[in-house]
């Protein structure tokens, strides 16, 4: 029977340490035969007459003689490259104890999921120490204990030592980014999957600008190295009698060629390795601000590091996760005023004492109100009220209109206001004739569910209001002030007295740019106003 898995930890499924094993024998493989081949390449007196020794064998004793050299070749890595799996096995006992446990469905204690995440941060940097070690005593005890059987001579040692211990240091180097970016790639994301690597402390870490600065002094000091000393070496050991100067200089142009070849593939590994570590997260930086821009922000920066690039990351997780708050905060906000007051106050463009807008004004209020409540139940008033609301605003939409608010039965809507653009006053007329239609087809499903019919009268008035932020210092809403408003809702009163359900006032005909069909009222005056204003009836748009 399958154990509950733990709903604090990702699923681990996948997740292997034997990758990190294969990284670590595979390198000390490669570089122990790296090191045979340089110093079987080199032109000393031991590697001569190790060649003459061979050159003597023929047939079988040929072949028994290169079978014995290659088993001493893979012996020398199984005695050296044991022990180091040993360091490794140890060195991974936090983070293979603390996966069981997930496994299992168990969350491991606090304290042992802190030492997992350290050690594996930490892993790089403690086995490149052990192993640069290694690489420098098993070489001096291999080459030491030559000397001492009298199987090469002193000088010869110490050469073939230091020069092991070089190509060791290239070895480690490929084996700290190789551990690094399996760490990355298969348990940085179980251990860490917000990311805030660099907030873990006692954690080590390597700058960009010291990645570099390695992989240059690794890529052009050691092979410089080799070659100085190996040709100091064999000038030092040169016979004249035994070795013609063509032969010494064809056994160096061969010695520099291995060298070249070999450095040439090892500094293309590590160069790849290194520029991947900084290259893939930038990558991947960039994808994610490709989504945010497109507007996707659920997605988040992997950040796999503790460097510049992981603390950027980890600022950029942060930044979006703000970037969704203000999204959520904008989308919320955008159902309680309209999206165009909404950005507008978002973006700081409306001034708190507010500005002069040219406008056009629209009022539209539900008739018999007052008895529909009185007779129905609050749960039927909201309903009917909600309808209505939808059907009007989504005709004032249709037609760039902004409705300012729903006050009890009443809707307040500005056209050209707070955007700007020509022809607002026909695009009020035309959603005054919209919200007609809209009615008609509200009051034909209500009347199919036996339910009353609504009737509403508009108002339509253009001129400059003031439009801005009002309200306390601590509650603001977006408002328009001015007579302009106040004519508006005058007209709209004017629709009960003259019966009918569309008025717009002269100066909003004024500016119309295309015909409708109307009738002028003759003027009247109207409360609050001192002088007498002129209404038109809007009946419906222009013939033909």
């Amino acid at each position: 029977m399958n154990q509950p898995r733990s709903s604090q930890w990702p699923d681990p499924a996948g997740i292997s340490l034997r990758g990190l094993y294969v990284i670590n024998v595979t390198a000390m493989g490669i570089g122990i035969t790296v090191v045979f081949v340089l110093n079987f390449a080199t032109p000393t007196d031991f590697v001569l007459n190790q060649f003459a020794d061979l050159a003597q064998k023929t047939g079988l004793d040929y072949g028994l003689e290169v079978f014995k050299r290659l088993v001493g070749l893979f012996v020398i890595i199984a005695a050296i490259g044991s022990p180091t799996l040993l360091v490794m096995r140890q060195l991974l006992r936090p983070i293979s104890r603390c996966l069981d446990l997930v496994r299992a469905g168990e969350n491991p204690p606090s304290g042992m999921a802190e030492k997992a995440r350290r050690r594996l941060v930490n892993l790089p940097f403690i086995f490149i120490v052990f192993n640069v070690g290694m690489w420098i005593v098993a070489p001096a005890l291999v080459f030491f204990s030559a000397h001492m059987t009298d199987f090469m001579n002193t000088q010869t040692g110490i050469v073939f030592a230091a020069r092991a211990s070089m190509v060791g240091l290239i070895a480690s180097s490929i084996v700290f980014y190789r551990l690094e970016a399996y760490s990355r790639r298969q348990l940085i994301p179980f251990f860490f999957p917000k990311g805030r690597l660099a907030d873990l402390e006692g954690a080590a870490r390597m700058s960009i600008s010291r990645r570099i600065r390695m992989f240059y002094r690794l890529g052009t000091l050691v092979p410089l190295t080799i070659l100085m000393v190996t040709l100091v070496t064999v000038q030092w050991e040169l016979d004249p009698s035994v070795m013609s100067s063509e032969e010494y200089g064809r056994r160096i142009i061969i010695f520099t060629s291995v060298l070249f070849g070999v450095f040439l593939i090892s500094t293309g590994v590590l160069n790849r390795l290194v520029s991947r570590s900084i290259v893939e997260p930038l990558e991947n930086m960039l994808g994610v601000v490709a989504k945010i821009r497109d507007g996707d922000y659920r997605t988040r920066i992997r950040v796999l590091g503790n460097d510049e690039i992981g603390v950027l990351g980890d600022a950029g997780n942060v930044m979006i996760k703000g970037l969704a708050e203000r999204e959520v905060l904008r989308t919320t906000f955008g159902k309680y005023v309209t999206p165009e007051i909404r950005d507008e106050i978002l973006s700081g463009r409306i001034p708190l004492e507010g500005e002069r807008r040219e406008g056009t004004v629209m009022f539209a209020d539900l008739r018999d109100f007052t008895p529909f409540v009185e007779g129905n139940s609050p749960e039927e008033v909201i309903s009917g009220m909600r309808a209505y609301f939808t059907a009007m605003h989504r005709a004032i939409r249709q037609h760039r209109g902004l409705v300012i608010q729903f006050a009890g039965d009443e809707i307040e809507a500005v056209f050209g206001i707070p955007v700007h653009f020509q022809g607002h006053a026909d695009a009020a007329v035309k959603a005054a004739l919209e919200m007609r239609e809209a009615l008609k087809e509200l009051n034909s499903a209500r009347s199919a569910q036996g339910k009353p019919v609504f009737a509403h009268g508009i108002g339509i008035h253009s001129g400059t209001v003031l439009a801005g932020n009002s309200g306390s210092e601590e509650q603001s809403a977006y408002s328009l002030i001015g007579n302009t408003v106040n004519v508006a809702s005058r007209i709209q009163d004017l629709t009960k007295e003259l019966d009918c359900d569309i008025l717009a006032s002269q100066e909003t005909i004024e500016q119309l740019r295309r015909p409708f069909r109307m009738d002028r009222e003759p003027p009247r005056l109207v409360k609050g106003y001192s002088r007498p204003i002129t209404v038109h009836r809007i009946l419906g748009p222009a013939m033909g």
